[in-house]
């Protein structure tokens, strides 16, 4: 078992998580709750990743890499076909009625 990731902020590290189970890499969180015990940041006590199989950790690093690296996706603000509201871009369902953001076919 290899540490590939560590961060004090949990969700980017589950965010992260996730990214690397999707991608078919086991992995175990450590410290998912112990950085949140103390107001004085101690890095060893941060929330982290670690793989199962050794030879995951260059793959699920260049993963972890590329995603941080990565320009984040500009989605446009829609206007919900069920209610009319103004809905952000980065929703995919209504703020007001929760409906599903309708994707034009081409």
């Amino acid at each position: 078992m290899k540490e590939v990731y560590s961060h004090y902020d949990s969700s980017i590290v589950g965010l992260l998580n996730g990214i690397l189970n999707e991608s078919k890499i086991p992995t175990i969180l450590k410290n998912w709750t112990g950085s949140n015990i103390i107001e004085i940041p101690i890095p060893c006590l941060y929330p982290s990743i670690h793989v199962l199989n050794d030879s995951d950790a260059h793959e699920a690093k260049q993963i972890i890499q590329d995603y941080l690296d990565s320009e984040p996706e500009v989605q446009p603000d829609w206007e919900c076909s069920n209610c009319g509201a103004g809905v952000d871009g980065f929703l995919s369902e209504c703020w007001k009625c929760q409906s599903s953001k309708r994707i034009p076919h081409n």
